[in-house]
């Protein structure tokens, strides 16, 4: 299993979800959605609309997607949300068997 593999994390209600990758030590923020919006899609962030996305979708750069801490202050709606990213963060980081084989860069 590879460390930085797309992993997607829920709300407790199931209305926000989160995909996401562990590069570097941090969690590095893909995409958004809040299934209970009906804003139109976007790009984050320059609010370039993707009309053609489904809609509460948040696009982030995948060039250099924004950290846990830097959507979590832009994004403070979905409190619920960041917080079950970071468990599931610590959860990765902290799980042997994400860790690449020995001998090996990751």
């Amino acid at each position: 299993m590879r460390r930085d593999r797309l992993r997607t994390t829920e709300s407790p209600d199931g209305r926000k979800v989160a995909s996401w990758r562990l590069l570097r030590a941090g969690a590095r923020i893909l995409r958004v959605q809040n299934r209970a919006d009906a804003s139109p899609a976007y790009r984050w962030p320059g609010r370039e609309l993707l009309p053609m996305a489904a809609p509460g979708l948040v696009l982030f750069d995948e060039v250099a997607p924004p950290d846990l801490a830097t959507v979590r202050d832009a994004f403070p709606g979905y409190l619920d949300l960041w917080d079950a990213v970071r468990e599931d963060y610590w959860h990765a980081l902290l799980n042997m068997a994400d860790l690449p084989p020995s001998g090996t860069r990751g």
